[in-house]
């Protein structure tokens, strides 16, 4: 009776009692054919892997290019497949690291979790997709400026480092949500009516087709600077849809001081929306303060003026507009916006 195979390649063994001539075919043949097929990694196919490895068989699949994977010994075998990474094929299982370990790609000096060196700034670091997406949802560059798109378009919304403690949130639009309120600042410039009749615009800020929901307050709140020559009166109209828009509020016209050069106004314009659609509604609350009249260290408070909401379009976008009206054309007669801020605050 022969001999135990050995363990590993279930190699042949003749008796060693010496009952048992020696076959090539069997003892010398078969046993250098696996011998043969144990040298190095097993060519085989994902769905011929040999049915008895031993532990720590390794083998190659050509028909998935070329996996590797050796034995764990474990049983059955077709579970017992532990793959092995490799630059020619696509990993195909969880790769878990210690804590404390570290992924580092470029040798990083970090020792963060996942290091990466760049050779640019701009170098993408992370990029996020889904299935049959042609951009990045998510993408951070290696300066950590962050972009987030629809998956199908270039990105809409990007946050970058733009100095010392400073941080710029741009797009179409760009504001920043926080629980229900958002926050859109707006930038302005001086804005000046001068030598006009016209009512005009002199503060505005855009709310956005469709961001309106009931209950939403937004406000604008400018301030600035006025000067005339003789008495003419200056009249404040708060609008929705810019100046030709719907009027919301509108002031009492105030006379101003005789040749007054040292006018100062400050206002806050707030409109609640209350219902949505195509005949939304929006409820308008408006006051202001001013030195127009006695003298410029005495100021006066003009509302709070409110109404009755108004129907006005939320689907599309918004222009809320302060716009200032004189009673007399004069080049010195001059009313400007130094400064408006406008949000969605709820």
């Amino acid at each position: 009776m022969p001999d135990t195979p050995t363990t590993r390649l279930s190699l042949y063994k003749s008796a060693s009692d010496g009952s048992e001539n020696v076959d090539y075919s069997q003892d010398i043949g078969q046993n250098l054919d696996k011998l043969d097929a144990a040298v190095g990694f097993q060519a085989c196919t994902s769905s011929t892997r040999p049915s008895s490895p031993y532990s720590g068989k390794p083998i190659m699949e050509t028909d998935t290019s070329y996996r590797t994977y050796f034995s764990n010994g474990s049983l059955p075998a077709s579970a017992s497949w532990v793959q092995i990474p490799n630059s020619g094929s696509t990993f195909n299982a969880d790769l878990d690291l210690t804590t404390g370990k570290q992924l580092n790609i470029g040798n990083s000096s970090s020792n963060a979790s996942l290091a990466v060196l760049a050779t640019a700034t701009t170098d993408d670091v992370i990029s996020t997709r889904i299935t049959g997406d042609t951009q990045s949802r998510y993408l951070v560059e290696a300066d950590g400026a962050t972009y987030w798109g629809t998956g199908t378009t270039a990105a809409d919304t990007t946050l970058t480092r733009t100095g010392v403690g400073r941080l710029a949130l741009t797009g179409t639009n760009a504001a920043l949500t926080i629980g229900s309120a958002t926050l859109r600042p707006t930038l302005s410039t001086a804005t000046t009516l001068a030598n006009s009749t016209t009512q005009t615009a002199i503060a505005t800020y855009t709310i956005p087709a469709g961001d309106a929901v009931a209950g939403a307050v937004y406000r604008i709140r400018a301030w600035g600077t006025l000067g005339v020559t003789g008495t003419p009166t200056m009249t404040f109209v708060c609008k929705l849809g810019g100046a030709a828009g719907t009027t919301m509020v509108t002031f009492p016209a105030v006379t101003v001081r005789s040749g007054a050069t040292d006018g100062y106004w400050d206002l806050d314009f707030y409109l609640a929306c209350a219902t949505t659609g195509g005949s939304g509604t929006w409820a308008p609350m408006a006051k202001y303060t001013h030195n127009f009249l006695t003298n410029a260290t005495t100021y006066t408070a003009i509302g709070p003026i409110t109404a009755a909401p108004v129907t006005r379009d939320t689907t599309t976008a918004n222009d809320m507009v302060l716009c200032a009206t004189w009673s007399a054309a004069s080049a010195s007669n001059t009313i400007t916006c130094r400064g408006v801020a406008g949000q969605r605050i709820a």
